[in-house]
């Protein structure tokens, strides 16, 4: 759950967990342009331009982040952080958790469905990632950016699952190649932001 302090530096700038809504295979598109005129609005009254979402979906994963966290380390036996919200000028984000000497970073992913941690535990690399979650692929693509942390652990954690099924964990290094990608749509979206500014 965000803080009040992490809600208040999120208002007005792109973040990791909507910055795949301008990450169009083929541009910007319909989608991207609203979340930019979102993110105007927030600029300009101050206020989130949609209240925080929640479900039933949304509960579970908030509940079961920590036990998730827990189990990692205890079947692994790293040690592990909270970072808090990060930002650059640009954009933000609150990656849930990073290696205690900032070797790498930790997006942990607790599903409500349980036949999506089935396809999680089907992932083999992170180009598979990016096709099944684009949205937690661009998620982790940010925080490295942010952190400058390049290797990342994907983690999906069901306990519903039996315990050697119960928790995945997919490696990968994030490189240039999946940056600048990133850098370039925001580079698109901060003019777009602009031009609606000039119009008013």
């Amino acid at each position: 759950m965000l803080t009040e302090d992490q809600k208040h530096i999120r208002t007005g700038k792109f973040t990791g967990s909507e910055i795949y809504k301008i990450m169009g295979a083929k541009g910007m598109g319909k989608t991207g342009e609203t979340y930019v005129f979102e993110k105007v609005s927030e600029f300009l009254t101050g206020l989130p331009a949609n209240p925080e979402f929640k479900s039933v979906a949304t509960d579970w994963g908030n509940e079961h982040e920590s036990e998730a966290a827990d189990y990692l380390c205890s079947a692994t036996g790293i040690k592990i952080k909270e970072l808090g919200t990060i930002h650059n000028d640009d954009i933000c984000g609150t990656p849930d958790r990073i290696e205690e000497n900032d070797m790498f970073g930790i997006e942990i992913k607790c599903p409500y469905n349980i036949s999506n941690h089935l396809k999680n535990l089907c992932l083999e690399k992170h180009a598979d990632l990016l096709d099944l979650h684009p949205e937690y692929y661009w998620q982790i693509v940010t925080y490295s950016w942010l952190t400058k942390i390049e290797h990342w652990k994907f983690v999906s954690y069901d306990p519903r699952f039996k315990e050697e099924k119960r928790m995945f964990v997919l490696n990968f290094m994030v490189t240039e190649k999946d940056i600048t990608p990133l850098k370039n749509r925001i580079i698109e979206a901060k003019l777009m932001f602009k031009n609606i500014i000039s119009k008013l």
